[in-house]
């Protein structure tokens, strides 16, 4: 009896206190309530086709297309894979090489204002177009993406169907010209249309917020203690919500946290301030000759934006509505779980200083054993459902597709690919 009694004493001596019931102040209830529901995909006016099912069948076809790279082995779902939270899991993304930053997740990015880390996109389908001539990752020019189309007959007679004959066949070394440019374009408007029916369902996290909506905040299954205690240590004391706020859990804006180097030196990537130099000279941004709406708002908003200094080495927040199941975190990858990216808010341990280039807002938030565990746990719990169905998956290893393949051609070598962009 002694003995039983001291292994129960023992065992209790070795469990963490129970942290004290959640108090729920009315603003921080009101702040959270501003987190959900996701509201519907909103319209892409500069992409005539964003809603058309017939281009996002032919953008599933391309997105998956191992034969638009110039080794024949890439594709957008290398760095974007449906297993993976549509991200690759990977630090560094790995295309035809190796880029400088981690592939974000396309989970809800049909959500987003700016596209990639540095926002040098405005729109879905610009940015599906940057990876084609990146050296980095598929290193196929504009007329090999267009060549390959033509000769494999499922993509050609999807894309006719969606957009009319495809420009006449050029010579490699002539490049490409107005029409090529279109129709290059064309491929990134249907792999958007693809890419906006990449959205996560309601999880718990949004099962919560309806009844804390009805005056009921208590926990549900999928959604605990610790998480509702995190939630409200995330809208409250450690005010997370500053910069993960609306729907996303973003701001969709550009920051510059400090967090350290993967090689531990110092930052050399110049972030929003390069990204507004490329966005600017794109052509297939929202303003430029291939957008379907030159002179709408997403175009006002672009021509209106302008390199500043200040945002040198700044960030897109990323939305943490999908952060538990696409690891590892930053912009390089520093971070391998959601407990570093914890600690490190907690700490700013290691945090680089930047002069007057550092965000200003951040401070540690010193938190205790407990609301570390809690903070996680809420960062666990707010995901939503990924889709799931064939419309998602690899029309390409299919048996009819597989067979059909077989008496198709491959894509050019990469001799003829030619010239490429920078990433």
């Amino acid at each position: 009896m002694i003995y039983g009694a001291s292994i129960l004493m023992a065992l209790w001596c070795a469990t963490p206190p129970a942290a004290d019931p959640v108090q729920m102040p009315p603003e921080v209830r009101d702040r959270l309530l501003r987190l959900g529901p996701m509201p519907p995909v909103p319209p892409d006016p500069t992409n005539r086709v964003a809603d058309d099912p017939r281009a996002a069948e032919l953008g599933r076809w391309l997105f998956f297309d191992t034969g638009l790279s110039s080794n024949g082995q890439v594709s957008c779902a290398t760095c974007h894979e449906p297993e993976s939270g549509f991200a690759d899991g990977r630090r560094l993304a790995r295309g035809i090489g190796t880029g400088t930053r981690h592939s974000q997740s396309l989970l809800d990015a049909a959500h987003q204002r700016w596209f990639t880390w540095d926002g040098r996109a405005d729109s879905l389908w610009s940015q599906a177009l940057h990876p084609f001539e990146s050296p980095l990752e598929m290193a196929m020019s504009r007329l090999g993406v267009i060549e390959r189309i033509r000769r494999e007959p499922r993509l050609r007679s999807r894309y006719e169907a969606v957009f009319g004959s495809l420009p006449p066949e050029q010579a490699f070394g002539g490049g490409c010209d107005a029409a090529c440019d279109t129709a290059f374009a064309n491929v990134g408007k249907a792999i958007a249309a693809y890419e906006r029916r990449i959205v996560t369902g309601p999880g718990a996290f949004d099962r919560w917020l309806e009844r804390l909506r009805a005056g009921d905040g208590s926990p549900i299954e999928g959604f605990g203690p610790e998480a509702v205690r995190g939630a409200v240590l995330f809208a409250g004391r450690a005010d997370c919500i500053r910069c993960h706020s609306g729907p996303l859990l973003s701001d969709g804006e550009f920051h510059l946290i400090g967090v350290p180097e993967a090689d531990g030196g110092m930052p050399q990537d110049r972030g929003r301030l390069g990204g507004v130099e490329r966005l600017l000279k794109d052509p297939f941004n929202a303003a430029g000759p291939h957008s379907d709406d030159p002179s709408g708002p997403k175009a006002t908003v672009t021509r209106a934006t302008r390199p500043d200094p200040e945002a040198w080495g700044r960030m897109r927040t990323p939305s943490l509505r999908h952060a538990a199941i696409t690891p590892p975190y930053m912009h390089q990858g520093q971070l391998d779980t959601l407990e570093d990216v914890v600690r490190f808010y907690s700490t700013l341990e290691g945090a680089t200083a930047l002069d007057h280039h550092a965000e200003s807002l951040l401070e540690p938030l010193e938190l205790t054993e407990h609301e570390a565990r809690d903070l996680v746990a809420f960062l666990q719990a707010v995901q939503g459902i990924p889709p799931k169905g064939p419309e998602f998956a690899n029309p390409w290893e299919s048996r009819a597709g597989k067979i059909a393949e077989s008496g198709s051609k491959s894509a050019p070598p990469a001799s003829q690919s030619g010239p490429v962009g920078a990433d």
